[in-house]
Protein backbone atom coordinates (compact mmCIF):
# COMPACT_ATOMS: atom_id res chain seq x y z
CA UNK A 1 0.00 0.00 0.00
CA UNK A 2 1.00 3.44 -0.44
CA UNK A 3 0.18 7.09 0.08
CA UNK A 4 0.96 10.34 -0.89
CA UNK A 5 0.00 14.01 0.13
CA UNK A 6 0.63 18.10 -0.66
CA UNK A 7 1.35 20.92 1.64
CA UNK A 8 0.06 24.26 -0.54
CA UNK A 9 0.31 28.04 0.85
CA UNK A 10 -2.78 29.94 0.91
CA UNK A 11 -2.16 31.48 -2.57
CA UNK A 12 -2.24 27.62 -3.57
CA UNK A 13 1.88 27.12 -4.89
CA UNK A 14 2.98 23.90 -3.46
CA UNK A 15 5.18 23.66 -0.77
CA UNK A 16 6.08 20.11 -0.26
CA UNK A 17 4.89 16.98 -1.30
CA UNK A 18 5.14 13.17 -0.03
CA UNK A 19 4.93 9.79 -0.99
CA UNK A 20 6.10 6.34 0.78
CA UNK A 21 5.02 2.84 1.00
CA UNK A 22 3.59 1.49 3.96
CA UNK A 23 3.23 -2.22 5.54
CA UNK A 24 0.75 -3.61 4.74
CA UNK A 25 -1.48 -4.90 7.38
CA UNK A 26 -4.55 -4.96 7.16
CA UNK A 27 -5.28 -3.72 3.85
CA UNK A 28 -7.37 -1.00 2.99
CA UNK A 29 -8.35 2.05 1.01
CA UNK A 30 -9.55 3.99 4.15
CA UNK A 31 -5.96 2.78 5.99
CA UNK A 32 -4.29 4.89 3.23
CA UNK A 33 -6.05 7.52 3.71
CA UNK A 34 -5.43 7.91 7.19
CA UNK A 35 -1.70 7.36 7.27
CA UNK A 36 -1.15 10.23 4.69
CA UNK A 37 -3.27 12.19 7.18
CA UNK A 38 -0.95 10.59 10.19
CA UNK A 39 2.44 11.29 8.48
CA UNK A 40 1.23 15.15 7.05
CA UNK A 41 -0.08 15.70 10.76
CA UNK A 42 3.28 14.72 12.34
CA UNK A 43 5.84 16.66 9.42
CA UNK A 44 3.99 20.11 10.48
CA UNK A 45 5.86 22.16 13.48
CA UNK A 46 4.00 22.91 16.85
CA UNK A 47 1.32 25.40 17.11
CA UNK A 48 0.52 24.90 13.36
CA UNK A 49 -3.07 25.80 12.36
CA UNK A 50 -3.90 23.99 8.73
CA UNK A 51 -7.21 22.80 6.43
CA UNK A 52 -7.10 19.52 5.02
CA UNK A 53 -8.76 18.70 2.06
CA UNK A 54 -9.95 14.77 1.20
CA UNK A 55 -11.75 13.07 -0.75
CA UNK A 56 -12.59 10.42 1.49
CA UNK A 57 -16.48 10.90 2.92
CA UNK A 58 -15.20 8.34 5.63
CA UNK A 59 -12.07 9.79 6.93
CA UNK A 60 -14.20 12.69 7.82
CA UNK A 61 -16.67 11.02 9.71
CA UNK A 62 -14.14 8.85 11.77
CA UNK A 63 -12.22 12.25 12.20
CA UNK A 64 -15.33 14.05 13.99
CA UNK A 65 -15.92 10.93 15.72
CA UNK A 66 -12.46 9.85 17.10
CA UNK A 67 -10.33 13.30 17.08
CA UNK A 68 -12.55 15.96 17.33
CA UNK A 69 -14.57 14.44 20.44
CA UNK A 70 -13.25 13.19 24.02
CA UNK A 71 -11.35 9.68 23.76
CA UNK A 72 -14.03 7.14 23.75
CA UNK A 73 -13.21 3.14 24.49
CA UNK A 74 -15.26 3.00 21.60
CA UNK A 75 -12.72 3.41 19.40
CA UNK A 76 -10.35 0.57 20.55
CA UNK A 77 -12.76 -1.86 18.69
CA UNK A 78 -12.48 -0.59 15.40
CA UNK A 79 -9.84 -1.01 12.57
CA UNK A 80 -7.34 1.47 12.40
CA UNK A 81 -7.49 2.38 16.45
CA UNK A 82 -3.53 2.49 16.86
CA UNK A 83 -3.34 4.71 13.86
CA UNK A 84 -6.27 7.00 15.35
CA UNK A 85 -4.62 7.46 18.79
CA UNK A 86 -1.25 7.76 17.15
CA UNK A 87 -3.26 11.15 15.42
CA UNK A 88 -4.39 12.35 18.75
CA UNK A 89 -1.27 11.84 20.53
CA UNK A 90 0.41 14.21 17.86
CA UNK A 91 -2.36 16.67 18.04
CA UNK A 92 -1.85 17.09 21.97
CA UNK A 93 1.95 16.66 21.76
CA UNK A 94 2.42 19.71 19.40
CA UNK A 95 -0.82 21.57 20.04
CA UNK A 96 -1.94 21.42 16.15
CA UNK A 97 -5.42 23.08 14.83
CA UNK A 98 -6.91 21.48 11.91
CA UNK A 99 -9.86 21.64 9.74
CA UNK A 100 -10.88 19.00 7.69
CA UNK A 101 -12.92 19.87 4.44
CA UNK A 102 -14.41 17.56 1.85
CA UNK A 103 -13.25 17.46 -2.47
CA UNK A 104 -15.53 15.92 -4.76
CA UNK A 105 -13.71 12.55 -6.10
CA UNK A 106 -13.25 12.22 -9.52
CA UNK A 107 -14.34 15.73 -10.49
CA UNK A 108 -10.68 16.35 -12.69
CA UNK A 109 -9.27 18.74 -9.18
CA UNK A 110 -6.20 19.18 -10.13
CA UNK A 111 -4.70 19.03 -7.02
CA UNK A 112 -6.22 15.67 -6.30
CA UNK A 113 -5.24 14.26 -9.08
CA UNK A 114 -1.55 15.17 -8.21
CA UNK A 115 -1.93 13.31 -4.97
CA UNK A 116 -3.23 10.39 -6.25
CA UNK A 117 -0.51 10.38 -9.27
CA UNK A 118 1.80 10.51 -6.22
CA UNK A 119 0.51 7.91 -4.33
CA UNK A 120 0.29 5.96 -7.88
CA UNK A 121 4.35 6.42 -8.45
CA UNK A 122 4.99 5.26 -4.78
CA UNK A 123 4.39 2.04 -6.45
CA UNK A 124 7.17 1.84 -8.99
CA UNK A 125 9.53 3.70 -6.89
CA UNK A 126 12.01 1.31 -5.82
CA UNK A 127 14.00 3.40 -3.07
CA UNK A 128 11.51 4.35 -0.38
CA UNK A 129 12.19 2.88 2.89
CA UNK A 130 9.15 1.54 4.12
CA UNK A 131 6.84 2.65 7.51
CA UNK A 132 7.78 0.59 10.63
CA UNK A 133 5.17 0.04 13.42
CA UNK A 134 7.64 1.84 15.90
CA UNK A 135 6.62 5.19 14.45
CA UNK A 136 3.15 4.19 16.20
CA UNK A 137 2.72 6.61 18.75
CA UNK A 138 -0.10 4.94 20.31
CA UNK A 139 -0.09 4.95 24.30
CA UNK A 140 -0.35 1.02 24.25
CA UNK A 141 0.18 -1.21 20.78
CA UNK A 142 -0.81 -4.98 21.20
CA UNK A 143 1.49 -7.20 18.52
CA UNK A 144 1.01 -10.50 17.08
CA UNK A 145 3.98 -12.06 15.75
CA UNK A 146 5.76 -8.85 15.60
CA UNK A 147 2.26 -7.31 13.58
CA UNK A 148 0.60 -4.57 15.52
CA UNK A 149 -2.74 -5.51 15.78
CA UNK A 150 -4.66 -2.46 14.89
CA UNK A 151 -8.66 -4.11 14.77
CA UNK A 152 -10.66 -4.62 17.64
CA UNK A 153 -8.31 -6.44 20.06
CA UNK A 154 -11.25 -8.83 21.73
CA UNK A 155 -12.26 -10.11 18.34
CA UNK A 156 -8.81 -10.67 17.24
CA UNK A 157 -7.76 -12.62 20.90
CA UNK A 158 -11.60 -14.64 19.46
CA UNK A 159 -9.98 -15.24 16.03
CA UNK A 160 -6.44 -17.13 18.16
CA UNK A 161 -7.97 -19.20 19.86
CA UNK A 162 -10.32 -20.23 17.46
CA UNK A 163 -7.36 -20.89 14.85
CA UNK A 164 -5.65 -23.38 17.51
CA UNK A 165 -9.00 -24.77 18.68
CA UNK A 166 -9.76 -25.98 14.86
CA UNK A 167 -6.11 -26.86 14.48
CA UNK A 168 -6.08 -29.37 17.38
CA UNK A 169 -9.95 -30.61 16.15
CA UNK A 170 -8.24 -31.00 12.75
CA UNK A 171 -4.96 -33.36 14.50
CA UNK A 172 -7.68 -35.33 15.48
CA UNK A 173 -6.73 -39.02 14.46
CA UNK A 174 -10.07 -39.50 13.25
CA UNK A 175 -9.35 -36.92 10.57
CA UNK A 176 -6.52 -38.67 9.41
CA UNK A 177 -7.32 -42.45 9.07
CA UNK A 178 -7.04 -42.42 5.13
CA UNK A 179 -5.69 -39.32 3.83
CA UNK A 180 -3.79 -35.70 4.96
CA UNK A 181 -5.86 -33.23 6.72
CA UNK A 182 -4.91 -30.55 4.42
CA UNK A 183 -7.43 -32.61 1.95
CA UNK A 184 -10.19 -31.12 3.90
CA UNK A 185 -11.58 -27.27 3.13
CA UNK A 186 -11.64 -26.61 6.83
CA UNK A 187 -13.03 -23.24 6.12
CA UNK A 188 -16.30 -24.47 3.62
CA UNK A 189 -16.73 -27.26 6.47
CA UNK A 190 -16.63 -24.71 9.45
CA UNK A 191 -19.36 -22.22 7.74
CA UNK A 192 -21.49 -25.74 6.92
CA UNK A 193 -21.46 -26.58 10.61
CA UNK A 194 -21.63 -22.84 11.55
CA UNK A 195 -24.67 -21.79 10.06
CA UNK A 196 -28.48 -20.68 10.81
CA UNK A 197 -30.11 -23.47 9.78
CA UNK A 198 -28.66 -26.09 12.50
CA UNK A 199 -29.37 -23.47 15.42
CA UNK A 200 -32.97 -23.21 13.71
CA UNK A 201 -33.26 -27.17 13.87
CA UNK A 202 -32.27 -27.35 17.80
CA UNK A 203 -34.85 -24.55 18.21
CA UNK A 204 -37.23 -25.99 16.45
CA UNK A 205 -37.08 -29.96 18.15
CA UNK A 206 -34.90 -30.93 16.19
CA UNK A 207 -31.88 -31.25 18.65
CA UNK A 208 -31.23 -34.92 18.19
CA UNK A 209 -30.51 -34.04 14.75
CA UNK A 210 -28.23 -31.53 15.49
CA UNK A 211 -26.39 -34.02 17.63
CA UNK A 212 -26.43 -36.67 15.15
CA UNK A 213 -24.82 -33.80 12.68
CA UNK A 214 -22.01 -33.31 15.26
CA UNK A 215 -21.25 -36.67 16.05
CA UNK A 216 -21.01 -37.77 12.51
CA UNK A 217 -18.83 -35.19 11.74
CA UNK A 218 -16.34 -35.98 14.88
CA UNK A 219 -17.30 -39.80 14.18
CA UNK A 220 -18.88 -40.45 17.57
CA UNK A 221 -22.16 -41.95 16.84
CA UNK A 222 -22.83 -44.51 18.82
CA UNK A 223 -22.53 -47.25 16.29
CA UNK A 224 -21.44 -51.23 17.24
CA UNK A 225 -17.70 -51.06 16.92
CA UNK A 226 -18.05 -47.41 19.30
CA UNK A 227 -19.79 -49.29 22.20
CA UNK A 228 -17.61 -52.44 21.61
CA UNK A 229 -14.56 -50.14 22.50
CA UNK A 230 -16.24 -48.32 25.04
CA UNK A 231 -18.40 -51.01 26.79
CA UNK A 232 -16.54 -54.07 25.86
CA UNK A 233 -17.75 -56.05 29.41
CA UNK A 234 -21.44 -55.29 27.35
CA UNK A 235 -20.85 -55.55 24.03
CA UNK A 236 -18.70 -58.48 22.54
CA UNK A 237 -15.92 -57.44 20.31
CA UNK A 238 -16.30 -60.57 18.37
CA UNK A 239 -19.88 -59.35 17.50
CA UNK A 240 -20.37 -58.32 14.15
CA UNK A 241 -22.94 -55.68 12.55
CA UNK A 242 -26.01 -56.69 13.70
CA UNK A 243 -28.03 -55.98 9.96
CA UNK A 244 -25.60 -57.93 7.87
CA UNK A 245 -23.42 -59.98 10.16
CA UNK A 246 -20.06 -59.61 7.25
CA UNK A 247 -18.71 -56.44 9.04
CA UNK A 248 -17.81 -54.63 11.82
CA UNK A 249 -20.54 -51.47 12.15
CA UNK A 250 -18.21 -49.01 12.29
CA UNK A 251 -19.11 -44.99 10.41
CA UNK A 252 -19.23 -46.01 7.21
CA UNK A 253 -20.41 -48.85 7.47
CA UNK A 254 -23.72 -47.64 8.15
CA UNK A 255 -23.99 -46.49 4.87
CA UNK A 256 -22.76 -49.33 2.65
CA UNK A 257 -24.55 -52.26 4.79
CA UNK A 258 -26.12 -54.17 2.54
CA UNK A 259 -28.63 -55.74 4.51
CA UNK A 260 -30.02 -59.05 5.65
CA UNK A 261 -31.57 -57.90 1.45
CA UNK A 262 -29.77 -55.54 -0.37
CA UNK A 263 -32.42 -54.57 -2.12
CA UNK A 264 -33.87 -52.63 0.87
CA UNK A 265 -30.31 -52.37 2.40
CA UNK A 266 -28.79 -48.89 3.60
CA UNK A 267 -26.19 -48.82 0.96
CA UNK A 268 -28.90 -48.29 -1.67
CA UNK A 269 -30.36 -45.38 0.07
CA UNK A 270 -27.34 -43.70 0.74
CA UNK A 271 -26.50 -44.13 -2.81
CA UNK A 272 -29.84 -42.20 -4.32
CA UNK A 273 -29.31 -39.92 -1.76
CA UNK A 274 -25.73 -38.84 -2.36
CA UNK A 275 -26.64 -38.85 -5.95
CA UNK A 276 -29.51 -36.69 -5.25
CA UNK A 277 -27.25 -34.22 -3.45
CA UNK A 278 -25.18 -33.91 -6.76
CA UNK A 279 -27.57 -33.45 -9.03
CA UNK A 280 -28.86 -30.80 -6.80
CA UNK A 281 -25.77 -29.47 -5.97
CA UNK A 282 -24.88 -29.46 -9.53
CA UNK A 283 -28.14 -27.51 -10.45
CA UNK A 284 -27.48 -24.59 -8.09
CA UNK A 285 -23.89 -23.92 -9.44
CA UNK A 286 -25.66 -23.78 -13.13
CA UNK A 287 -28.38 -21.27 -11.88
CA UNK A 288 -25.39 -18.70 -10.46
CA UNK A 289 -23.72 -16.56 -12.44
CA UNK A 290 -19.93 -17.39 -12.44
CA UNK A 291 -16.72 -15.27 -12.32
CA UNK A 292 -15.82 -16.68 -15.80
CA UNK A 293 -18.33 -18.39 -18.24
CA UNK A 294 -18.56 -22.43 -17.56
CA UNK A 295 -16.81 -24.40 -20.15
CA UNK A 296 -18.84 -26.47 -22.22
CA UNK A 297 -17.19 -29.89 -20.30
CA UNK A 298 -18.17 -28.54 -16.60
CA UNK A 299 -20.99 -31.13 -15.87
CA UNK A 300 -18.54 -33.68 -17.07
CA UNK A 301 -15.73 -32.54 -14.70
CA UNK A 302 -18.19 -31.82 -11.61
CA UNK A 303 -19.92 -35.30 -11.95
CA UNK A 304 -16.75 -37.28 -12.27
CA UNK A 305 -15.29 -35.79 -9.12
CA UNK A 306 -14.67 -38.63 -6.77
CA UNK A 307 -16.34 -37.12 -3.90
CA UNK A 308 -19.53 -38.62 -5.90
CA UNK A 309 -17.74 -42.21 -5.83
CA UNK A 310 -20.02 -44.23 -3.83
CA UNK A 311 -19.89 -47.63 -5.55
CA UNK A 312 -17.96 -48.66 -3.64
CA UNK A 313 -17.73 -45.16 -1.54
CA UNK A 314 -13.96 -43.52 -2.18
CA UNK A 315 -12.30 -41.92 1.02
CA UNK A 316 -13.89 -38.55 -0.40
CA UNK A 317 -17.16 -39.84 -0.48
CA UNK A 318 -17.46 -41.15 3.09
CA UNK A 319 -15.55 -38.20 4.15
CA UNK A 320 -18.62 -35.55 2.41
CA UNK A 321 -20.72 -37.81 3.95
CA UNK A 322 -19.49 -36.63 7.31
CA UNK A 323 -19.53 -33.27 6.38
CA UNK A 324 -15.69 -32.68 5.78
CA UNK A 325 -15.86 -30.34 2.74
CA UNK A 326 -13.22 -32.02 -0.20
CA UNK A 327 -10.77 -29.43 -1.29
CA UNK A 328 -10.64 -30.72 -4.37
CA UNK A 329 -14.46 -29.93 -5.12
CA UNK A 330 -13.97 -26.75 -3.73
CA UNK A 331 -10.46 -26.06 -6.11
CA UNK A 332 -12.41 -26.84 -9.24
CA UNK A 333 -15.74 -24.57 -8.22
CA UNK A 334 -13.09 -21.87 -7.12
CA UNK A 335 -12.10 -21.62 -10.68
CA UNK A 336 -15.61 -20.56 -11.24
CA UNK A 337 -17.15 -19.32 -8.13
CA UNK A 338 -15.87 -17.25 -4.99
CA UNK A 339 -15.33 -19.00 -1.35
CA UNK A 340 -18.63 -17.39 -0.15
CA UNK A 341 -21.12 -18.39 -3.36
CA UNK A 342 -19.75 -22.04 -3.12
CA UNK A 343 -20.20 -22.74 0.60
CA UNK A 344 -23.61 -20.88 0.50
CA UNK A 345 -24.73 -23.21 -2.22
CA UNK A 346 -23.27 -26.48 -0.67
CA UNK A 347 -24.90 -25.84 2.69
CA UNK A 348 -28.38 -26.23 2.14
CA UNK A 349 -28.18 -29.51 0.68
CA UNK A 350 -25.85 -30.69 2.84
CA UNK A 351 -27.58 -29.93 5.60
CA UNK A 352 -30.96 -31.77 4.01
CA UNK A 353 -28.73 -34.85 2.78
CA UNK A 354 -27.72 -34.87 6.53
CA UNK A 355 -31.17 -34.95 7.29
CA UNK A 356 -32.31 -37.62 4.79
CA UNK A 357 -29.20 -40.15 6.42
CA UNK A 358 -30.69 -39.17 9.58
CA UNK A 359 -34.31 -40.29 8.90
CA UNK A 360 -33.63 -42.82 6.32
CA UNK A 361 -31.00 -44.54 7.89
CA UNK A 362 -30.04 -43.93 11.39
CA UNK A 363 -33.41 -43.63 12.83
CA UNK A 364 -34.27 -46.81 11.27
CA UNK A 365 -31.15 -48.40 12.25
CA UNK A 366 -31.41 -47.04 15.71
CA UNK A 367 -35.29 -49.17 16.20
CA UNK A 368 -33.16 -52.33 14.59
CA UNK A 369 -30.38 -51.83 16.91
CA UNK A 370 -32.96 -51.53 19.53
CA UNK A 371 -34.48 -54.86 18.95
CA UNK A 372 -31.46 -56.87 18.77
CA UNK A 373 -30.19 -55.24 22.02
CA UNK A 374 -33.02 -56.73 23.70
CA UNK A 375 -32.62 -60.14 21.86
CA UNK A 376 -28.73 -60.16 23.39
CA UNK A 377 -30.73 -59.69 27.12
CA UNK A 378 -29.01 -55.80 26.97
CA UNK A 379 -31.08 -53.45 28.97
CA UNK A 380 -31.21 -49.97 29.66
CA UNK A 381 -30.55 -51.07 33.49
CA UNK A 382 -27.59 -53.03 32.18
CA UNK A 383 -25.73 -50.00 30.10
CA UNK A 384 -26.87 -47.47 32.79
CA UNK A 385 -25.10 -50.13 36.31
CA UNK A 386 -22.65 -52.06 34.59
CA UNK A 387 -19.23 -50.80 35.53
CA UNK A 388 -16.41 -52.25 33.16
CA UNK A 389 -12.32 -53.07 33.64
CA UNK A 390 -11.00 -50.23 34.92
CA UNK A 391 -8.95 -48.65 31.82
CA UNK A 392 -5.10 -49.36 31.30
CA UNK A 393 -2.77 -46.90 33.67
CA UNK A 394 0.80 -46.01 32.46
CA UNK A 395 3.37 -44.96 34.74
CA UNK A 396 4.30 -41.29 33.33
CA UNK A 397 7.80 -42.05 32.92
CA UNK A 398 7.26 -45.34 30.58
CA UNK A 399 4.46 -43.39 28.49
CA UNK A 400 5.62 -43.30 24.95
CA UNK A 401 5.46 -40.60 22.99
CA UNK A 402 3.22 -42.46 20.58
CA UNK A 403 0.59 -42.51 22.82
CA UNK A 404 0.73 -39.12 23.76
CA UNK A 405 0.99 -37.48 20.50
CA UNK A 406 -1.42 -38.39 17.43
CA UNK A 407 0.66 -40.63 14.85
CA UNK A 408 -1.22 -39.17 12.11
CA UNK A 409 -1.28 -35.31 12.82
CA UNK A 410 0.89 -33.90 9.80
CA UNK A 411 0.33 -30.29 10.23
CA UNK A 412 2.86 -28.17 12.62
CA UNK A 413 1.91 -26.33 15.57
CA UNK A 414 3.02 -23.27 13.91
CA UNK A 415 0.13 -23.46 11.40
CA UNK A 416 -2.16 -21.23 13.25
CA UNK A 417 0.50 -18.80 13.85
CA UNK A 418 0.66 -18.47 9.92
CA UNK A 419 -3.27 -18.49 9.12
CA UNK A 420 -3.49 -15.51 11.63
CA UNK A 421 -0.15 -13.67 10.32
CA UNK A 422 -1.30 -13.97 6.71
CA UNK A 423 -4.71 -12.85 7.70
CA UNK A 424 -3.13 -9.49 9.14
CA UNK A 425 -1.00 -8.89 6.06
CA UNK A 426 -3.27 -9.51 3.75
CA UNK A 427 -7.02 -8.86 4.81
CA UNK A 428 -10.04 -11.22 4.67
CA UNK A 429 -10.87 -13.98 7.31
CA UNK A 430 -7.97 -15.73 8.59
CA UNK A 431 -9.93 -19.03 8.25
CA UNK A 432 -9.46 -17.44 4.37
CA UNK A 433 -5.77 -18.59 5.32
CA UNK A 434 -5.43 -22.03 6.16
CA UNK A 435 -2.30 -23.20 4.68
CA UNK A 436 -0.92 -26.37 6.39
CA UNK A 437 2.50 -27.00 4.23
CA UNK A 438 3.82 -23.71 5.37
CA UNK A 439 6.05 -23.77 8.56
CA UNK A 440 7.33 -20.99 10.38
CA UNK A 441 10.54 -20.43 12.19
CA UNK A 442 9.75 -17.45 14.24
CA UNK A 443 7.93 -18.49 17.69
CA UNK A 444 4.32 -17.31 18.46
CA UNK A 445 4.35 -13.68 20.20
CA UNK A 446 1.78 -11.60 21.49
CA UNK A 447 3.20 -8.89 22.81
CA UNK A 448 2.11 -5.86 24.66
CA UNK A 449 4.18 -2.50 24.04
CA UNK A 450 3.80 0.84 25.62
Amino acid sequence: MTYAWTAIDPNGFILESHYNIIPSTFPSALRSEIFALLHGLDSLPRNSKITVATDCAQLLSLWSLYVDAPFIPRMLKESNHLLWSSIRTIMSQKNLDVTLIKVPAHADDLLNNHVDALAKAAHTDLHLPSHSSSELLAPCILQFNSFPVDMNIQKFIGDIFDAKSLLTLALLPRFNLNSSISDIDWACTKFCFNNKQLQFSHRNGRSDFCAFRIKILLDMLPTLSTLQRQKPHIYDPSWLCPQCNSSLETLDHLWTCPYILPEFGPFNTFKTLLLDLRTVCFGKFLSTTPLISLLDFFDVEFTAMDCWDCDPPSNSCLRLTRGLIPMSLTSFLGTYFSLSTICSILDTPLHNFHFDLYVQIWLCRSVFFHHWESAQGITNKIKSSAIGPFPTTYPFSQTSPAILTPSLATASLDSWVSWVSSYIIHGGSWISHLDFWRRLTVQPLLRISS
